[in-house]
Order: structure tokens, then sequence, then C-alpha cells
């Protein structure tokens, strides 16, 4: 796991609260907010990904000529075409003979990655799966935006899952109501409505409109998203604890069998209650990587792993580990597994390089490249 090294807390925002410090404090102790990491101008979730990438191939002496395939999963891609896997494999110098291909899914999408990989594993397909998950460019949010710009913060994961002849079984279970798309969406610059800037349109296309508690949302722009929160909120906890007693019914487990619920960290509310609601004792499902690294929404889940667990796999301990994450489309899905000699990297701070490019230059870059020079 990767996160940039700059650090954005709710203190340094004070203004937006009306520097009422007790607010604060409640949101803290109540919903987990206090600090996150945001990645400077010229670093994507794609580069965070590329050096945890790095960092584990070192770490575990890993031959990158091995890998047989690679997923990203993100909902901020480099660029709209191609998909930025492609992207991945050139910096990582991986075989030509390496199956890449981009997966936009959000906060369920570790589990959907982690699915696929398996799936392609247990096919005998490939021996090898590199699955990238990150999520960022947070910086960009609007910061008078007190509903969705404190949540998130940057990240990118990186994990490498192998075949093994008598490796326990992975047992999936995911799901999807695509009647909820709007409950959290960018609805500007897609191909249903995308960014004509000489049009006459393109001024209504940026405009700032106002809810009735004064959050500023706009159609365009990377800062976009909207989320309806009570009704995220109603389907989180309707839809996922029924999910995750089902899934420990079908499998005959209970909360006993399983070491660690590891949920994809919405807020320090929502994992408690569903920790409650499943039967899990609080000490089973952490959250304090939220704390440290805010949302990290598609990368939360191997947050956790690396920021909480880290020490448990080092310990060499039999793991019996359950995921579950939740969130846009809508989708939630789970996975429940013996993970036995699970290895975990930890979490380190990016390192850039000596230059990074910046916005002006990559687009000075294009131009000569339009014009041949």
């Amino acid at each position: 796991m990767v996160v940039p090294a700059d650090t954005v807390s709710l203190a340094d925002e004070a203004e937006y609260y009306g520097g009422d410090k007790r607010k604060l404090a409640r949101i803290t102790d109540m919903i987990g907010l206090d600090k996150r990491r945001i990645a400077p101008e010229g670093i994507t979730p794609s580069d965070l990904c590329i050096q945890a990438a790095e960092r584990l191939f070192a770490e575990m002496d890993i031959d990158r000529k091995t890998i047989d395939a690679l997923i990203f999963v993100t909902q901020s891609p480099d660029y709209p075409v191609p998909a930025t896997a492609f992207v991945q494999q050139n910096a990582l110098g991986l075989p030509k003979t390496c199956a890449v291909f981009d997966a936009n899914l959000g906060c369920s999408g570790y589990v959907y990655g982690l699915w696929m990989a398996g799936c392609m594993i247990e096919s005998r397909a490939c021996s090898r799966v590199l699955l990238m998950a990150g999520d960022g460019a947070f910086r960009l949010l609007p910061p008078a935006n007190r509903i969705i710009t404190p949540l998130f913060g940057d990240a990118g994961s990186a994990t490498l899952l192998e075949f093994a002849e008598n490796a326990a079984p992975l047992s999936f279970s995911l799901h999807s109501d695509g009647s909820g798309y709007e409950s959290l969406i960018r609805p500007g610059g897609g191909a249903r409505i995308p960014d004509f800037p000489s049009s006459s349109y393109s001024s209504l296309y940026h405009s700032v409109v106002h809810d009735s508690n004064g959050t500023p949302w706009t159609v365009g722009g990377f800062g976009n998203t909207w989320m309806d929160g009570m009704a995220v909120l109603e389907f989180t906890m309707t839809v996922v604890p029924p999910h995750i007693l089902d899934h420990m019914a079908r499998l005959g487990v209970t909360s006993d069998d399983i070491d660690w619920l590891v949920l994809h960290q919405g807020n320090k509310q929502i994992v408690q209650n569903i920790a409650e609601k499943t039967g899990f004792p609080p000490e089973k499902a952490p959250w304090q990587s939220l704390l440290r690294y805010g949302n990290q929404a598609v990368a939360s889940i191997p947050g956790v792993i690396c920021d909480q667990l880290k020490s448990a796999c080092d310990a060499g301990s039999r793991l019996n580990l359950m995921f579950c994450g939740f969130g846009i489309g809508l989708s939630w899905a789970s996975c429940i597994g013996d993970f036995n000699g699970l290895k975990c990297c930890g979490i380190h701070d990016y390192v850039p390089p000596d230059h990074v490019a910046g916005y002006q230059e990559q687009i000075i870059y294009w131009h000569k490249k339009f014009k041949g020079e």
C-alpha cells in the first residue's frame, strides 16, 4: 500500500465549520474522520499503485516476467482511453504476454477484483495475477463541499495472487442494484453529458448549485461527484448486514470462526454498526485506518490489511478473513477465506520522482506531439 506523504486534517479546514473546535471533535468521535492523504498535482492513483507494486516485487523477490495478468480497479483512470492498466504494464516492465485491463468499480471494487483474479487462476488461464486498486485526485474536490471532500484520501495498492495446488478455497458473494446508480455518481464528463467548452451550455455545465444546506454541487469537472448521503447510508445499513449473515450461513460459519471482518471504511459508525448487526465484537472489525488515511475508496480494504493486520501477517498467523465492500453502483461484495501464509508489505509514503510534469507541462507535451515535434 502506498499513500501520498501530504496530510490534510479537519483542523486545517476549520473555516468550513465556523472555527468550531467542538464540532470538529464530534465529527472525529462520531464518524471517525480526522486526517486524509492527498496527492500533489501530477501524481495519480496509477502512480501510487505502480510504486506499491514495485515495493511488493522487491520485498517478495517476485520475477515480474511471471505475471500473467494485471487488473487495475479504479474510478480515477489516467485517461478516458486507453485503460490505465496499459500505462502500468509499461511502467512496471511486465511482459507482452501479460493480459491487462481496467475495472471501473468503487468501494466494492477490491472484492470484485479478487473475484476476477481468483476466477482467472482457478480456470488455470493464469498462474499469477497482479491486482492494483487505487483511487484519488481528491485534491480537485471543492473544499466547501463538506459532504464529499472531507471523506476521501488518495491511495494505491498492489496485491499478488498466485496458484497453489493445496490452497484453501475463497468464497465470494457479489451483488448489484443498478436502480440506485444516481445515489453516488459523477454526472458530467462521459458520453451522456460530455464537456463541450465552446458550446453555449458550457457555463451551465460548470454552474455551481447549492442544496438546502448550502453545499455546492456542479455537473461538470472532476470535483462534480454527487452523493445522496442518506440514500447511501440507508442502502448500507439495510443491505450489507443481511448480506454478510447470509454469506456466513451458506458456508456454515459464524463470527467466532472469522478472525477479522475487514470492511470498506465508509465511516466509523457504519463499520461499528455493521459489526454489531452481524455479531462481530468491535475488536474484530477495525476502523482506525479511516482516522489516519481517510476513506480510501476502492483501496480501503487493502488499506486496513496493510495498516492494521500487518503484525498478524508477520507473525505467520493462520487468518480466517472476511472482506466486504459496498457503495457506488450500487454494489456490494464479500469474500471469506483462509489466508494462511498471507504476506503483507505494510503502508509506505509515496516517494516522488525528481521531476513530476504538471498540468500545463503535460498539455504542452501533447500539443508538441500533435504537431509532430
